[in-house]
C-alpha cells in the first residue's frame, strides 16, 4: 500500500476515499476539508474516523472539530498565493482603452453559463441605470469557462457600453471602484484586492428551498461576510438581485467615499484573517510529518 494517502476537496468522492485508505492502514492528510461549517456538520463524526490530519483554509474552521479531531491545522487559504496585481490601475485601464480618470465599476458575473444567463440580464440593467447617473465605465471580466459570444449577445441586446476582457482579472479588480460580483471564490478575490462589493447571486426555487433545510448556521452568502463574521459588502440574493436593487447598492458606495473607505479597511481585515501565502507549503509540512511518523 502507499505511504501516505493526500485527499484535496471533492468530499463526496474523497471521504469514501478515506474510509478505504484507513481500512488499509495508511494515514490520511485532507487538505481543504469539506465545508461543514455551511452544511451537513453531522460530517465531523465521519471525518474525524476516517482522517489522521486535516489542513483547512478558514481559520473559523478548527473549533468545528474541537474534541474529535485533534489533527486539524488552519493553514492559510491558496487564493494569497494566486491573487497578484501586476500593473499600476492607470496602466490597466488605458491598456483596455478605459479612462483613468473616470469612476471605474468591473462586472464579474460567474464562471459557469447558467450563472451568465440568470445574473448578468440584472447586472446589465444595474449598469444602464449607473450609468444614466453619472461617467462610470463598466468593463467585465470574462472567465475563460464562459462562451464570449454569449456575453456579447447579452451587452447587445441591453444596448450598453461594456468592454468584454479576458485573461487581465486581477488586474482589473484592483483598478475598480467598485465590482458588481456573483457569489463564489471571486468575492474572495475581491476582498484580497481590497475592492468593494456588491454580491448578487439567484438559483432556481428549487435549489434555495433544499439549500434553506442543509444550510443551517450560516448567516451570509459571501464569503468576506463570512469569515469577517458579520455583513462587510452587500448581499443581494433571489429575487432582490433586480437591476434597481443592484445599481442602489452601487450607489450607496460609490456616492459615499467614508462608506467606501470603511469596506475597505475591513476587506484588510478579512485578508489579514486568512492568513499569510504558504498554505500548500504547510500542507506538504504536514504531510512529511506524517510521513516521518510512519516510517515513510
Amino acid at each position: 500500500p502507499p505511504d501516505l494517502c493526500v485527499l484535496i476537496d471533492f468530499p463526496e468522492f474523497n471521504l469514501r476515499l478515506a474510509r478505504a485508505a484507513k481500512r488499509a492502514g495508511v494515514p490520511v492528510l485532507y487538505y481543504i476539508g469539506p465545508q461543514v461549517w455551511a452544511w451537513r456538520r453531522g460530517r465531523v463524526r465521519k471525518i474525524a474516523r476516517r482522517v489522521d490530519r486535516l489542513a483547512v483554509v478558514f481559520p473559523f474552521e478548527p473549533p468545528l472539530y474541537a474534541g474529535r479531531l485533534p489533527g486539524v491545522e488552519f493553514v492559510g487559504h491558496p487564493l494569497l498565493d494566486r491573487v497578484a496585481v501586476t500593473r499600476s490601475r492607470g496602466e490597466t485601464l488605458a491598456a483596455h482603452g478605459l479612462d483613468p480618470a473616470r469612476p471605474t465599476v468591473v462586472l464579474l458575473p460567474g464562471s459557469r453559463p447558467n450563472e451568465i444567463r440568470s445574473l448578468l440580464p440584472d447586472l446589465l440593467d444595474a449598469v444602464r441605470r449607473l450609468a444614466a447617473s453619472g461617467p462610470y465605465q463598466f468593463p467585465l471580466a470574462l472567465a475563460h469557462t464562459v462562451p464570449r459570444t454569449e456575453v456579447q449577445e447579452q451587452i447587445r441586446a441591453a444596448g450598453v457600453e461594456v468592454p468584454v476582457i479576458e485573461g487581465d482579472t486581477y488586474n482589473l479588480i484592483a483598478a475598480a471602484d467598485l465590482a458588481l460580483v456573483s457569489s463564489g471564490t471571486a468575492t474572495l478575490e475581491c476582498a484580497l484586492l481590497e475592492c468593494p462589493m456588491v454580491i448578487v447571486y439567484r438559483v432556481s426555487r428549487l435549489t434555495a428551498f433544499l439549500a434553506r433545510l442543509l444550510v443551517r448556521g450560516v448567516r451570509h452568502i459571501g464569503m468576506p461576510n463570512i469569515v469577517a463574521g458579520h455583513e462587510v459588502v452587500p448581499e443581494l440574493l433571489q429575487g432582490r438581485a433586480t437591476g434597481p436593487g443592484i445599481a442602489a447598492e452601487a450607489r450607496a458606495i460609490l456616492d459615499s467615499p467614508a462608506r467606501r473607505a470603511a469596506i475597505v479597511v475591513e476587506l484588510r481585515d478579512v485578508r489579514r484573517r486568512l492568513g499569510r501565502g504558504g498554505a500548500a507549503g504547510r500542507a506538504a509540512t504536514i504531510a512529511a510529518e506524517l510521513l516521518g511518523a510512519c516510517g515513510g
